[in-house]
């Protein structure tokens, strides 16, 4: 799947440069064919290995993230020894996090999506343009209140990239690693700049399951 259809179903790029904007009725295509391609579209059951770096501790463990239609993903993280040290759920674009779980392991609402390697930027955002660079590497961005910025790259309708931009700057941000064959996600890294924080996650296995119970959307319950 391509991580899900996507870790579900990268290269590093920028955004940056003078390519020409495309016209809008077709990055609006482009972005409506990517959001469909990409969306969830069974319960899944992902498996995967993580590891954490920060600026003063480094960690690992395994990960278990489900995933269902039409937008719900829940994360958990278990340390080496099998304990339990994050738990998440995020919802259409509710994200859902216990009290004891340290925050700053949940990316935002769109990069999380990302990391899956799906396409879903966060509602109420305006598409401002979408260029097409070298390599066939299309580029759609986003904006919205407080000078908020997402930008998105796509390469052969498979998201590669994600970054998230305030007042101008690159904040977080998520690379896609792809298997070039099936366009399946094996390894995501996310980034969170101004926290010094990298957490990578590795893909072990992947498999469709049937609907999962209504309470794991409410993690800490």
């Amino acid at each position: 799947m391509t991580l899900l259809p996507v870790f579900v179903s990268g290269c590093r790029t920028s955004s940056g440069g003078a390519a020409p904007a495309l016209p809008h009725p077709r990055a609006v295509a482009l972005a409506d064919g990517t959001l469909d391609a990409t969306r969830p579209r069974n319960p899944t059951r992902i498996r995967f290995a993580f590891r954490v770096r920060e600026s003063d501790l480094r960690f690992n463990g395994q990960g278990l993230a489900r995933v269902e239609p039409p937008y719900r993903v829940r994360l958990d993280l278990f340390s080496n020894g099998g304990e339990t040290i994050f738990q998440a759920a995020l919802v259409e674009g509710t994200l859902r996090i216990p009290f004891w779980a340290p925050r700053e392991l949940a990316p935002p609402p769109a990069l999380l999506w990302a990391a899956l390697g799906i396409f879903r930027p966060d509602p109420g955002l305006e598409l401002l343009d979408g260029r097409e660079r070298e390599g066939g590497v299309l580029t759609l961005r986003y904006g919205g209140p407080e000078d908020l910025e997402l930008r998105f790259s796509l390469r052969e309708g498979h998201l590669t990239r994600a970054e998230l931009h305030r007042e101008g700057h690159l904040m977080e941000e998520v690379d896609l690693a792809l298997d070039e064959s099936t366009g399946t996600v094996l390894e995501t890294v996310y980034r969170n700049r101004a926290l010094f924080l990298e957490l990578t996650f590795s893909l072990e296995s992947t498999e469709n399951v049937a609907p999962f119970p209504v309470d794991i959307w409410y993690p800490g319950r």
